[in-house]
């Protein structure tokens, strides 16, 4: 099985996020972990479930994303899915794309029940 959808996000990060506060103190990235959570959140709602203890058995991050002042970022996610009926095992790649620029690609990984 190999379908894709690709998902234009828009993320919006308030200047004075904890995270942003040491990432890096006078020029703000998007922390990585936040990038992987709106993946997260892009494939449970592709596949209308809830990925939980899931493995990355891949992630690059290519490109910061620079947080600017209004802290506002589209950020274009494909997902295609990999999977194979064996053990209900998903397999999502994923790549995020901002302004055509590569800023993260992996594999995510998790087991689902597929019947529900």
């Amino acid at each position: 099985m190999s379908s894709g959808k690709r998902i234009l996000r828009q993320i919006s990060f308030s200047p004075d996020h904890p995270s942003l506060a040491g990432h890096f103190p006078g020029n703000p990235v998007l922390p990585g972990v936040v990038i992987l959570d709106y993946v997260r959140q892009c494939i449970e709602e592709w596949k209308r479930l809830t990925v939980d203890a899931s493995c990355l058995k891949s992630v690059k991050f290519l490109s910061p994303v620079l947080m600017s002042d209004t802290c506002v970022q589209i950020m274009d996610i494909t997902l295609v899915d990999k999977s194979t009926d064996i053990l209900q095992t998903i397999k999502i790649e994923f790549t995020c794309l901002q302004n055509d620029n590569l800023i993260a690609q992996g594999l995510w990984v998790f087991q689902a029940d597929r019947s529900q």
